[in-house]
């Protein structure tokens, strides 16, 4: 047992070392001024790690960060693993090593990435229809459970949205809400009217031209999947947002 700790604490130093090797060679300039913030950022994750598991919201912590904190989030998973197989690497503990080198590799993939790829890394889908785009996100993502208060978390999100929109040229952007069709029909288009509402509110605020923005609430209609009664799992309750462009 103990020559197998001992090989086990070796090839944990070995990726450690390999990982900072790709870190130095392909990180950019900017990446690297950044990096006593990034160990900072590893700390206060750690932190942040312990608090998702203990309630359960890891999926949503991911889906609504950052590149830079998403490496933070799993790296540290992964140094938590490395850690319990090997007790400890001898320099720091596995997951706060897991944190600043995953914050690192996250800061160098966020300055690479685009809006698009930002937004799809925060739970949405994007479609491209000919001269319309479609960028369709769980209602769960953004609101609290059937009501249209934005979550403080999907601040992001919506941000990164109207920038999306904005970088397109003479668009009409629709925002839609839909529901399933559970319960009283009237109830599903009165939320799904106002969660339309409030994101076409949250976008203008955000630059959005408010001339070339509408919102609609549809309830239950157009259901995508067979519905269940699991807010959280069902794909029918999500957000469209149609761009098309204007003649002329």
């Amino acid at each position: 047992m103990r020559g197998c700790n001992h090989v086990h604490k070796s090839v944990a130093i070995f990726l450690l070392t390999m990982l900072v090797s790709v870190l130095t060679s392909c990180a950019s300039s900017n990446v690297s001024r950044h990096t006593a913030s990034d160990v900072d950022m590893g700390v206060d994750n750690a932190k942040k790690l312990g608090s998702s598991f203990s309630h359960g919201d890891m999926i949503e912590s991911y889906q609504n960060s950052s590149q830079r904190a998403k490496g933070a989030l799993l790296g540290g998973a992964g140094g938590a693993i490395a850690a319990a197989t090997t007790s400890s690497l001898g320099l720091i503990p596995g997951a706060l090593a897991g944190m600043i080198l995953g914050a690192s590799y996250g800061a160098y993939i966020d300055s690479q990435a685009t809006v698009a790829d930002q937004l799809t890394n925060r739970g949405a889908t994007i479609v491209e229809l000919g001269d319309q785009l479609l960028v369709a996100i769980p209602s769960a993502r953004l609101f609290d459970g059937m009501t249209n208060t934005i979550k403080p978390q999907a601040y992001s999100t919506l941000s990164l949205l109207a920038t999306y929109i904005n970088e397109q040229t003479k668009m009409l952007v629709k925002v839609s809400s839909y529901t399933d069709d559970i319960g009283e029909k009237s109830v599903n288009l009165a939320l799904s009217k106002k969660q339309a509402n409030s994101v076409a509110k949250y976008l203008t605020a955000s630059g959005v031209n408010a001339r070339v923005l509408y919102a609609e609430g549809y309830g239950g209609t157009n259901l995508v999947i067979k519905n269940i009664s699991d807010w959280g799992k069902s794909d029918n309750y999500r957000i469209e947002v149609t761009m098309e462009k204007l003649e002329g």
